[in-house]
């Protein structure tokens, strides 16, 4: 027969139960759905700024800091495009055409040593910066949704039944560090 301090004592382990396992639990499926998402292959490139998936294969689109022949970052051309084709022996390629002028290409704003602002071509709305830490050390920095954060990779949900140039997009998932270095994410839910 179960006195009162046996309830109260398991009222208390349910309690502590809660108050610690819940936490880890929700920390767990958050970093593991920050970091790869659906079971997308985490890209390993050298010098890799930030990269783009999408819930359309495992593809992805390697954003680089662009080298010259000396190692110096290439400030013509400071970010490199291409994309690794998970779905295809990992196989690093250009861009297309397409994909660079409708899609995961760049436009610059502003591009000099002191502030160089672009955004995505397929969303010109959203700006993001060229950050360096001592001229060697680069990063990706944006703010959204009021969260300034240091981007490390961008999940693209795209509408069942488009593709090709008529695709649409239900949302943006941007995923960094915060300014405290804890890792964060947020949505982009592009209009139309």
């Amino acid at each position: 027969m179960a006195t009162g301090q046996d309830v109260w004592r398991k009222t208390e382990l349910k309690s502590m139960y809660k108050q610690i396992f819940i936490p880890i639990l929700c920390a767990v499926l958050f970093l593991c759905s920050a970091q790869a998402q659906d079971g997308h292959p985490i890209p390993k490139a050298k010098d890799l700024l930030f990269y783009i998936q999408h819930n359309r294969g495992k593809n992805t689109y390697l954003y680089q800091v662009n080298k010259n022949p000396q190692g110096n970052t290439d400030m013509d051309e400071p970010i490199k495009i291409s994309r690794q084709l998970f779905d295809n022996n990992a196989e690093v390629k250009p861009l297309t055409a397409i994909q660079r002028k409708f899609a995961y290409g760049i436009d610059w704003s502003s591009h000099d040593k002191s502030n160089m602002e672009f955004s995505l071509v397929s969303y010109p709305e959203q700006k993001l910066y060229l950050r360096s830490i001592d001229n060697q050390t680069y990063y990706i920095e944006t703010t959204l949704n009021g969260i300034k954060m240091k981007v490390t990779n961008l999940f693209i949900v795209q509408r069942e039944g488009t593709s090709g140039l008529t695709t649409k997009v239900d949302y943006i998932l941007f995923i960094g560090l915060n300014q405290q270095g804890k890792q964060v994410q947020t949505k982009l839910v592009p209009n139309g």
